[in-house]
């Protein structure tokens, strides 16, 4: 004791907080980490969400680089910091659960924003030309045994609904191992029904269209996405979406594949 009473206070403090932090020089501790790569999701799902907004890379890497450049970082900093996390997965797993904490509470305050100014249903749809309609959390904790594994959406006709649209279900895999399971189902007024499915591993962004057919009135859209997960295997489903646009004119061009049965 007798040896740190001699130290300066500046030098003290220093020695005091390199022995408390968690990281080595040059890596972005846990509690900044967390709220930056928040914040990166958020941008990712914006770009999932209008794609016509950022239509390049350059596009999508200025819009990232906003993000690390107000939270004070370059890109260097943040790509190696990632590495670092890597091979630290405990460390890793610690930062991504106070990511969820944060994303969660954003999800909140927007609900309560949302319900504040207006009363909403959750299965009516949005005007425009291309919305996300996707009524839960974007962000997902995967683990095994976990209460319910599927995600769903449920929608069902309203004034906003156009002959042919198009509906876009996306999910990113974080961490997953196992294959990502995706499916859209369409129901028309005929007694009809048609429908698409996807099965896709690895960490990457997955997409299913459904086109509903131009000629008939599409009653309800119904998509679900399931993870199981792995014994020992802890990730995440990011950047969750169900997008839809308007039509064009190759319907049935973009419609071979799917898939159609008869429910009378």
């Amino acid at each position: 004791m007798r040896s740190l009473r001699l130290l300066p206070p500046t030098i003290l403090a220093a020695s005091i907080l390199a022995a408390c932090s968690s990281t080595p020089g040059g890596v972005i501790p846990p509690n900044k980490m967390a709220p930056l790569l928040a914040d990166i999701y958020v941008g990712e799902a914006v770009v999932e969400t209008v794609p016509r907004d950022y239509p390049d890379d350059s596009t999508r890497q200025a819009l990232k680089q906003s993000i690390l450049s107000r939270h004070g970082y370059t890109t260097v900093e943040f790509d190696s910091s990632l590495c670092w996390y890597g091979r630290n997965l405990s460390k890793f797993m610690e930062v991504s659960e106070e990511v969820e904490k944060i994303l969660q509470e954003r999800i909140k305050d927007a609900e309560t924003r949302g319900a504040q100014g207006t009363v909403a249903t959750r299965n009516t749809s949005i005007d425009g030309d291309s919305v996300n309609l996707w009524n839960g959390p974007s962000h997902q904790r995967i683990y095994p045994h976990i209460p319910a594994d599927y995600y769903t959406v449920t929608l069902f006709r309203d004034k906003n609904w156009e002959r042919g649209d198009r509906y876009t279900l996306s999910a990113k895999g974080v961490m997953t191992q196992a294959p990502v399971t995706l499916m859209l189902i369409a129901d028309y007024n005929d007694g009809t029904s048609e429908y698409v499915s996807l099965g896709a591993g690895g960490e990457d962004m997955h997409r299913l269209t459904l086109v509903l057919d131009s000629a008939k009135v599409a009653t309800e859209v119904r998509g679900f996405i399931r993870y199981v997960a792995p014994e020992g295997e802890v990730s995440y489903l990011d950047s969750i979406s169900l997008v839809r646009t308007r039509g064009r004119n190759d319907n049935k061009v973009a419609r071979e594949g799917q898939k159609l049965t008869h429910n009378r």
